[in-house]
Order: C-alpha cells, then sequence, then structure tokens
C-alpha cells in the first residue's frame, strides 16, 4: 500500500494598518504568498503587517513588519520602514527571505545586521507632556544559553532581549549598543544595570533620547525595560513568575 504525504498549508495572514489603496493591499499580499512558497519547504506560517501613519514628523510612514517560522530555525522577524507602502513590502520581505537563508545555511546572520538600518522605522516626535506608558507586558522568561539568547536577538531584529540564564535562572539581558550595534550581555545581581523606578527611567530615556533604557526594579530586583514606542509613547516589559501585574504608572519628567 501507498501512501501519500500531505503538506500543510502555508499558513499565510496579513494585516493591514491604517488607509492604503486596495492595490497596494493586495500587492502585499500577493508578496507575502510568494515570499512564503519560496521559503519552503520547513516554512510553518509567516506574517506581514503593513502600518501607514499619517504623523508628519515621520519622513518614511510606511512601515512593514514580517515573521517567518522556520522549521529547525524558529522565529526570524524584520521590521524596515520606506516612503511607500509597495517599497516597504519589497523590502521587509527580500531581507527576511535573505535573512531565513543565512540562517538555515551558516546559523547566524552575518555583521552586517547588528547596525543600525538606514531603513529603521522612525519614532512619532510626540510632546513630552503626552507621553505614557502605552503597553506594559509581562513575560515568563526562557531558560537560555547567553548565545543562544544573543541569536534570538538577532534573529529577531530587537534591539534588547529578555531571557532567563540557563544555569543560574537569574534575569538576563542581551542588547544592541549604539553606534556600532556591538551585542553585551548582562544578568540580574551583577551591577551592571541600576535600580530605578518608571520616573527616573523615563526621565534617562528622555535626556539620552535612546530607544530603551534597561534597569532593575527597586522592589524585588528584577531586570526590565523601558523603552520607546514608534508612536512616541513608551512601552515597559518586566518578567513574572506568573499570574498577573498591574499597569504601570507614570510621571513624566519636566
Amino acid at each position: 500500500m501507498t501512501r501519500l504525504r500531505h503538506r500543510p498549508a502555508l499558513d499565510v495572514r496579513v494585516e493591514i494598518c491604517g488607509e492604503l489603496p486596495r492595490e497596494d493591499a493586495e500587492y502585499a499580499r500577493a508578496r507575502a504568498l510568494e515570499t512564503a512558497r519560496g521559503l519552503a519547504p520547513g516554512t510553518r506560517a509567516l506574517r506581514l503587517r503593513l502600518t501607514r501613519t499619517r504623523d508628519r514628523s515621520v519622513t518614511r510612514p510606511a512601515l512593514a513588519q514580517a515573521q517567518a517560522d522556520l522549521d529547525g530555525v524558529g522565529p526570524v522577524r524584520v521590521q524596515l520602514a520606506t516612503g511607500t507602502a509597495r517599497e516597504s513590502v519589497d523590502l521587509v520581505l527580500g531581507t527576511l527571505a535573505g535573512r531565513a537563508v543565512r540562517l538555515r545555511e551558516q546559523g547566524d546572520i552575518g555583521f552586517a545586521v547588528t547596525y543600525e538600518s538606514a531603513y529603521r522605522p522612525q519614532f512619532a516626535d510626540r510632546p513630552l507632556s503626552r507621553r505614557r506608558i502605552a503597553r506594559h507586558k509581562a513575560v515568563v522568561l526562557a531558560r537560555r544559553a547567553p548565545g543562544q539568547a544573543v541569536r534570538e536577538l538577532l534573529a529577531l531584529d530587537r534591539r534588547f532581549h529578555l531571557f532567563a540564564d540557563g544555569e543560574t535562572g537569574r534575569d538576563g539581558l542581551v542588547r544592541r549598543c549604539p553606534p556600532n550595534g556591538a551585542v553585551r550581555s548582562c544578568t540580574a545581581g551583577g551591577g551592571a544595570l541600576p535600580p530605578l523606578d518608571l520616573t527616573e527611567a523615563a526621565r534617562r530615556l528622555w535626556l539620552t533620547g535612546r530607544p530603551f533604557v534597561a534597569h532593575t526594579a527597586p522592589e524585588g530586583g528584577r531586570i526590565r525595560v523601558l523603552y520607546r514606542r514608534y508612536d512616541g509613547h513608551y512601552g515597559l516589559i518586566e518578567p513574572v513568575s506568573g499570574g498577573r501585574i498591574g499597569a504601570g504608572t507614570l510621571s513624566t519628567p519636566n
């Protein structure tokens, strides 16, 4: 008896945020499906989110984010912005495909992506008095060796990545440092991160102009990160052991 093996259908989803011409939305869907087919076999899913902002302070208003889940590699994510929707779609999907090939064949994505891209999404110029913590995310940290956490940081195209040290279980952080994009790691209790309340963390974020401020919470000493969102507000990520945490409060520095 001969058994037929059926390849699972590709799970391709496209999300359009904001107003876009119908032709651009259809173009994005067609390109996402084409890219997913090119990444197969071993591609379980591909997500493409396309956002166009009306904020006049942003010179590259078309933001595209693509993520693929690949067998043997895991999630690969890219986020870039250009002046037009189609250009952003082509750029982000092309970069995603190249990154996936490099990860499969060599296990890394090269040194070039550790540098700030000319197409890195821009922060909206929101007045300081109107900024707030628009997203407060509690996460249960996965145990990782520092080297594995670095690979995830780069594969997910993030500026920072929280993890639990595989040997000690302590909170860990890997981050890309401007301007050369060098990757550094640290763990809670090592003295590398200062204890800050949210008001002081926001003040440092404002004074330095950096995209995020990593620190430890005065209560408990766990690592958390206050970061700038592209809409001009702030986001807060902190680890929990379980259960829920309440919304963060923030007094904006004058």
